[in-house]
């Protein structure tokens, strides 16, 4: 009876005490990697020492009401100020990349790609994350598929005329309608953006269309590809234009649009957009009105 008890009362003894190493274990690695984060940013930023104990107080503050450790806030910071941002701007991006509760290495990518590529400012990081997040809310698909697959496109679409709204749009029906990879439908969408923006400039695709063919063919169904000026409308609009009017053409009306804006290798994508354009109408008005949908009278 006495060697069992003190079995047991070892036994207790042991575990707790290797519960305690492991901690301190812990505790000494954290500390270890939240000071090489701070180093890192006072090497990237040129911060003095006063600056950087000012900064890690602010750090510390701001993780706690954002339900995070300091490490991830000093990280995700470092991210940021690596990319040679200011402190308005790395603040503004960190705080908005911790509210997503995503990875984040992952999402400080994926979402610095969709607002360097709408050139978005810093006091308006966080409307565009919930906007993302409002139509994913909504649609067969999550925030981490949206922001991937708009880490691939946003920038081209930017350049051709398609506002976040209507991409966020776009994406989630293709997704949701589809289920391909979010990186397959960004890409997909990069393809055909850049596509028109190489017709745009005398040039062909890989089978020899040109943006003369394909204005031709698409006036030939009511839709006008360049404006009064002989200029490329933005792409935002003659995709609003041909969804509108898709419901009215053949199947071999829609099959040719596709093809002639999205050319052979991606029209697919495009045919399950406006197949489903009651969907993408839904996610486009959850977009636009997220802050009206949720004012306070």
């Amino acid at each position: 009876a006495t060697t069992m008890t003190n079995t047991v009362k070892w036994g207790i003894a042991s575990g707790v005490f290797n519960k305690i190493t492991q901690s301190v274990r812990e505790a000494f690695t954290y500390v270890q990697k939240l000071d090489k984060s701070l180093n890192d940013i006072q090497i990237v930023t040129n911060k003095s020492s006063q600056d950087m104990q000012t900064f890690a107080k602010e750090a510390n503050n701001a993780a706690k009401g954002l339900g995070k450790s300091t490490r991830d806030y000093t990280e995700a910071s470092l991210i940021y100020y690596q990319q040679g941002l200011n402190d308005t701007e790395a603040k503004a991006r960190t705080d908005t990349t911790l509210k997503t509760g995503q990875s984040t290495s992952a999402v400080s990518e994926e979402l610095t790609a969709v607002w360097n590529g709408y050139k978005v400012q810093a006091q308006d990081t966080e409307k565009y994350v919930d906007k993302l997040a409002a139509v994913a809310a909504t649609s067969a698909s999550d925030l981490e598929e949206l922001s991937t697959a708009m880490s691939k496109v946003a920038s081209s679409a930017d350049a051709m005329g398609v506002n976040v709204d209507s991409l966020a749009a776009q994406i989630s029906t293709i997704i949701s309608t589809t289920r391909q990879a979010p990186e397959t439908v960004g890409t997909a969408l990069k393809t055909i953006y850049a596509r028109m923006g190489d017709l745009e400039a005398d040039g062909t695709d890989e089978f020899g269309v040109s943006l003369g063919d394909i204005t031709s063919q698409m006036q030939s169904m009511g839709v006008n590809i360049l404006d009064e000026t002989g200029s490329m409308r933005d792409m935002g609009d003659v995709i609003e234009e041909v969804g509108q009017k898709w419901q009215g053409w053949s199947r071999e009306q829609k099959q040719a649009a596709a093809i002639a804006m999205a050319g052979k290798r991606q029209y697919n994508n495009l045919f399950a957009l406006f197949e489903n354009w009651s969907q993408y109408n839904k996610e486009l008005d959850v977009s636009k009105d997220f802050y009206s949908m949720f004012q306070v009278v």
